[in-house]
């Protein structure tokens, strides 16, 4: 796909930004996530990156960094350029063996944290990546297991996504947004799609394959979370009764849940 303005402006500043302060040290930027499965929504989407470096940035390159992002950020505060840098050899093993990394996320960076360092980006990236600087990543570059991948999402069911639904399900006003029903309608189906499938998809992709999985009385709250997700603006079968909506986010999530971690990893 052509990339949306917006995201070739963020990508482009950011690269002028660090080549002008840290000459050589980005060699290359990948984007990941939705915009590698051709999804882009805006207001919706972000801009999910993996930065090649050169080497490891001693204080001088990390300040560098960080300045280039905070000057991103204050110009392009939304969709939030969320991401990590990293050595081409950090890509070659399981991302477990990988250090602690320089991150970007919400709009706030972290010398040494690790925000999506998971086999998920490691698989996305030579799957689905968009290159924007660097040569094509391949398999021989990027360490790829699919028995790792698997285990480790159905791993996020239990330990990510089941707190939450135990959340929803004790702050029935959060689960009512629209909000709440996209990040977990799609979020919990992205997941019961790889287990079922072994691919990945987007979320968009996650709430199609959700239409078509399971049973005719989930289908208005996964149309809903589509719909918060790709239309927000358009008219919710909601709008009535938000309360629902929350008892069917709570509902579906669980459902999916269960259902994933029925799945052999």
């Amino acid at each position: 796909m052509s990339l949306p303005a917006e995201v070739a402006a963020i990508t482009g500043r950011f690269l002028e930004l660090i080549d002008a302060s840290a000459p050589g040290l980005v060699t290359g930027l990948y984007l990941r996530g939705s915009l590698g499965f051709g999804e882009y929504f805006a207001g919706a989407s972000d801009v999910d990156f993996t930065a090649v470096l050169a080497d490891r940035p001693d204080d001088a390159r990390l300040g560098a960094l960080a300045a280039a992002h905070a000057v991103v950020h204050d110009a392009h505060p939304r969709p939030h350029f969320d991401g990590f840098h990293l050595l081409i050899a950090d890509l070659a093993g399981p991302p477990d063996h990988c250090p602690d990394l320089p991150v970007m996320f919400d709009g706030t960076f972290r010398p040494a944290e690790r925000m999506d360092v998971n086999p998920v980006s490691w698989h996305e990236l030579t799957r689905h990546g968009i290159v924007i600087r660097g040569r094509r990543l391949t398999q021989a570059d990027v360490w790829t297991d699919d028995t790792a991948l698997r285990a480790y999402s159905h791993a996020n069911l239990t330990a990510y996504w089941t707190p939450l639904a135990e959340r929803l399900r004790a702050q029935p006003a959060t689960a009512a947004t629209p909000e709440a029903a996209a990040w977990c309608v799609l979020g919990v189906s992205r997941l019961h799609h790889l287990l079922a499938t072994g691919a990945l998809t987007s979320k968009s992709g996650a709430g199609r394959y959700a239409l078509a999985t399971f049973g005719s009385q989930w289908q208005p709250i996964v149309a809903e979370a589509l719909r918060a997700r790709e239309r927000p603006h358009a008219a919710s079968s909601y709008n009535r009764d938000p309360t629902a909506r929350g008892r069917d986010t709570t509902a579906f999530t669980q459902m999916v849940i269960q259902a994933g971690l029925a799945l052999r990893p």
